[in-house]
Formats: C-alpha cells, structure tokens, sequence
C-alpha cells in the first residue's frame, strides 16, 4: 500500500512539477538565440565565489533552474533518471500537499476568471471529474454526482446552463454577472449564494482540489446542460 501511495505521489509530483515535456516553443530555441540568452544570463547570473560566496551558491542554483526550463521549452526530454533526481530534489524541500496547493485554483474568483479566459476547457473530461470517474488533485474522487443527481438535496445537473442564463443572471445580485462568474463562484464560493429551498450542504474546499484545467473542465461540462428538466 506505501509503494502505491509514494508511486502516485511521484506521478502526481511529476505532472505538477514539470508540465512542459513534449509540448515544444521553438521561439528562442535557434542556436544563435539560446547562445544569446545563456551570455546574458551568465552575465547576469556569473556566480562569483571568491568575492560572494552564498550570492554565488545562489547564481549557480538559479542559472542550473533556468537552464533546465530552456531546456525544456525547446523540446528536451528527460531521461528516467534525471526525472527521478528532479523529484527527490523537490520532494525533499516541499510536501505533497504543498504541491497540490500550488496548482490548486483556490477562491478567488476574479483571478480565475483571468485564468480561465487562457485556459481551454474539455466537457468531456469534466464529467468525467464530476462524476468521480478521474481524480481531482491529490487523487481526490470529487462527489458533485452525488448531490446534484438527486432533486431533493441539490439542484439536478441536467439544465444547469439554462437555469443560470433564463433565472439566476436575471436576479438582482447577479446583474453583473457573466455565466461563467456565477459558476465559478459557485463551485469555489458555494456559501456566497444558496439557492432558495435547498440546505447549503455544497463543501467549500474545491478550491484546494482543482487545477485550473480541472475547473475549466468542469465549467465546460456544466456548460452543455443546456435542457431543462421536464418538470421545470
């Protein structure tokens, strides 16, 4: 059970940790280019241990850092080891749960609507999320379904987009609110509007268990609910 745990770990700590591998910008990767920009950075950067030797220790680490995302950027894969080193190095300074808080959304709703306006969401892959079937961060199984298949604990999945656009924008808290507002605000502030007739049971911690690809995810599926149950 430990090896299976500390296996999802290092997958997880490697997904959050390096995001970029395969997905290649060769601007700024020409040979002349990425010369250019190693002059500069070792101008900027020249660990100097005679005269500094903590700012030079520190140089030597920050130029190791940026050379690696250079890398990186322009199409390097890294081995098996080196991706193992990467890890222990980074597991040996952060927490599991210090990585997932870094890539977590959070709550605050203006700068992940900024987020998501560069950030593609995939409907499919959110019902997937929604109805526990991939994990949220930390392998988390999230319980939207749960609820929201059941009239009388949440408002029902079907008909979330047409409910929000025919009744809840048209209601005077909310006039200036965008669709994709009341949505977010709802997942990741669910306490700052309850709907009339039902218990405010929704958890207020999926901001701590979503990635910004998560919740435009989810967005996207929630998006498609664009029929109105029969009875309503």
């Amino acid at each position: 059970m430990e090896a299976k745990r500390l296996t999802g770990m290092l997958a997880l700590s490697l997904a959050l940790l390096i995001p970029v591998f395969g997905q290649s910008d060769r601007d700024g990767c020409a040979p002349e280019e990425l010369e250019s920009q190693r002059n500069t950075l070792a101008g900027f950067l020249s660990p100097d241990f005679a005269g500094d030797y903590d700012l030079a220790i520190a140089n030597l680490f920050r130029l190791g850092a940026l050379y690696q995302s250079m890398a990186l950027r322009c199409g390097y894969m890294p081995s098996e080891p080196e991706i193992d080193s990467m890890l222990e190095q980074a597991l040996s300074f952060v927490t599991l749960e210090d990585l997932i808080a870094a890539q977590s959304v959070g709550s605050d709703v203006a700068a992940i609507l900024l987020e998501l306006q560069e950030t593609y969401g995939d409907p499919l892959a959110g019902q997937l999320l929604y109805n526990g079937l991939e994990p949220a961060l930390g392998g988390v199984a999230l319980g939207c379904a749960g609820c929201h298949e059941n009239d009388a604990v949440a408002p029902l999945t079907a008909g979330t987009w047409t409910r929000i656009n025919d009744f809840r924008l048209g209601q005077p808290e909310f006039r200036d609110y965008s669709h994709r507002q009341y949505l977010v605000e709802s997942i990741v502030q669910p306490m700052a509007y309850t709907i009339p007739d039902y218990a405010p049971l929704m958890p207020d911690f999926y901001g701590s268990q979503l990635s910004i690809q998560h919740l435009a995810d989810l967005v996207a599926f929630l998006d498609s609910q664009d029929q109105l149950p029969d009875d309503e």
